[in-house]
């Protein structure tokens, strides 16, 4: 069973245990110096920093509301793992761009840029719960973070067991039985979320810093294509579409014009036109939108002068992988469309 398979079942059965299995290691790092045993004040109170919250009766989450912190960051990623973690037993997934959901309030919000996650077992660790989660509470609250979620992803309202699925997919929330406390920093010009999730055997953390996105897959010639289609008989290209639309954007319409310019060449050329998706959230939606896709290139074909006949389209959503989906450089590659020649 994979990772997602065993978190949709916890979140929708809520058991009492979870198992884990130790993780090869990408990255290891002492923890950053934070105060495990706070010391009491005058009144014998606890002086530990503790990070402020959005009040949970606030209906519409406003990150205006939200504090600027003017107080320098440690370097990214921010939280590192415990100094007497093995690092064979760490487990790092990271991306110099990536897309993910926290939950703000009672609501989802989609949150781009440099993505980071660290997962270990306490058990490895050497430490109690209530420690790490100290330990990282601390060094949140040090660097201005505020407590932004009233609610788990599994607690979002739904009625419906795949709208629960989707959403530990879309927040990564692996295992319902962990609590979800999303944090956000508020800089003067950038935001940074942090996600801290624990129960009495293991902590994963998510943090993202938000960034615009960098092209950085350039589409292909009409020459090019027409070297791939003769030697491989396929040929995958990355237009741009706007976010789960079929809408393709300005800065996909090169690629289109290419496409053109390779069939008005080769007049006897005939292509099926294939949409391809990742396989983040519904897999019927998925292969819907890779079919709206297709017919959208097909349509701006037809639109140029090329002729119906020679065109033809299918969408195949998150069936036809080319690379591994579990981070974004691989979600990427996969979401393309594929010209391929018909005989």
């Amino acid at each position: 069973m994979s990772r997602y398979s065993v978190a949709i079942v916890l979140a929708v059965m809520s058991f009492s245990l979870a198992a884990c299995k130790p993780k090869p290691a990408e990255q290891h790092a002492d923890v950053a110096a934070a105060t495990t045993d706070p010391s009491p004040g005058p009144n014998g109170a606890s002086t530990t920093p503790t990070s402020s919250a959005i009040p949970a009766s606030q209906a519409q989450f406003d990150i205006e509301k939200v504090p600027v912190s003017e107080g320098a960051l440690p370097p990214f990623p921010y939280l590192e793992y415990p100094p007497n973690l093995d690092p064979s037993l760490a487990f790092t997934d990271k991306a110099n761009f990536d897309a993910l959901y926290v939950v703000t309030g009672k609501q989802l919000r989609k949150v781009e840029g440099r993505f980071e996650s660290h997962e270990f077992h306490l058990r490895n660790a050497q430490m109690s719960e209530a420690e790490v989660r100290r330990n990282y509470e601390n060094l949140i609250a040090q660097m201005g973070g505020v407590k932004v979620n009233d609610v788990k992803p599994s607690e979002l309202s739904s009625t419906s067991v795949d709208d629960i699925i989707a959403n530990t997919k879309k927040t990564r929330f692996t295992d319902g039985t962990m609590s979800y406390d999303a944090y956000l920093v508020r800089k003067p010009d950038q935001l940074v979320w942090i996600v801290l999730m624990s129960n009495d055997s293991n902590v994963n953390t998510l943090v993202v810093a938000e960034q615009p996105f960098k092209q950085t897959i350039s589409f292909v010639t009409a020459d090019a294509m027409q070297t791939q289609l003769a030697s491989a008989g396929h040929v995958a290209l990355y237009i741009n579409f706007d976010t789960d639309k079929a809408s393709i954007r300005p800065d996909g319409r090169p690629a289109v014009d290419e496409i053109v310019k390779l069939l008005e060449k080769d007049p006897s050329l005939k292509l099926t036109i294939e949409g391809h998706t990742d396989n983040v959230g519904d897999p019927a939606h998925n292969k819907a939108l890779s079919q709206q896709r297709a017919d959208a290139v097909m349509g701006s074909l037809l639109a140029a002068g090329i002729a119906k006949e020679r065109l033809s389209t299918v969408g195949l959503g998150d069936t036809k992988p080319v690379a591994d989906n579990k981070d974004e450089e691989g979600r990427a590659k996969n979401r393309r469309v594929e010209l391929v020649k018909r005989t």
